[in-house]
């Protein structure tokens, strides 16, 4: 039963991440609103990635609570605690863990994406990227591209393992094209299939 909470804890904090990064693709996207409109969304989805940081550090700070009271149980008494007594272990464990846990660097990223405007295209934006001349070679590790993903903001092709080495532990960095002044935001990267039909054309 422990490993089940767990489990779907942990799908849970996944859906987040993902609903996050589906707010970040609808804002990139937005270039057939007006003004008004396209603000209007911006405050919306702004709202909604911040209650999802909240929600993934709180259902992290529980996965913990949880993990940590149910080792305590199992090296403790042999008889099962009552019903009162449990909700007294669990909420001196909520007291003491004030401090925000989770992966909530993520959000933070896309959180700026959004409140900078990085991303948000209109259709000359979108024109250009289909212009870029794409290389075989990946631009950091110099090596054949193998597994194309796409940084749509200025239309530069990386291969998947090479940047995501090359940014290590950060969730965004400034494209290593040559002359490219765009950012990346690493998790706002798409893959790219198209890439090799692309390549033949060139």
């Amino acid at each position: 039963m422990s490993a089940d909470f767990t489990n779907g804890m942990k799908a849970l904090r996944r859906s987040l991440k993902k609903c996050a990064e589906d707010a970040l693709h609808v804002h990139q996207h937005n270039s057939i609103m007006d003004e008004t409109e396209s603000e209007e969304l911006k405050e919306i989805l702004l709202e909604s990635v911040k209650n999802m940081m909240n929600l993934e550090s709180e259902a992290y700070k529980i996965e913990e609570i949880f993990d940590k009271l149910n080792e305590e149980l199992k090296n403790g008494q042999e008889d099962m605690p009552s019903n009162a007594k449990m909700v007294e272990m669990w909420e001196a464990k909520m007291q003491k863990s004030r401090k925000k846990g989770g992966e909530v660097q993520v959000f933070k990223d896309i959180i700026n994406a959004i409140e900078n405007g990085d991303g948000a295209e209109n259709s000359d934006d979108e024109m250009e990227v289909m212009q870029v001349q794409h290389s075989r070679k990946d631009p950091i590790s110099k090596k054949d591209i193998v597994n194309p993903v796409i940084n749509k903001k200025c239309g530069h092709v990386y291969d998947r393992d090479s940047i995501h080495e090359f940014a290590g532990k950060k969730r965004q960095i400034k494209c290593a094209m040559q002359g490219c002044s765009e950012t990346i935001v690493i998790s706002a990267l798409e893959d790219y299939p198209e890439y090799w039909q692309n390549i033949k054309q060139q």
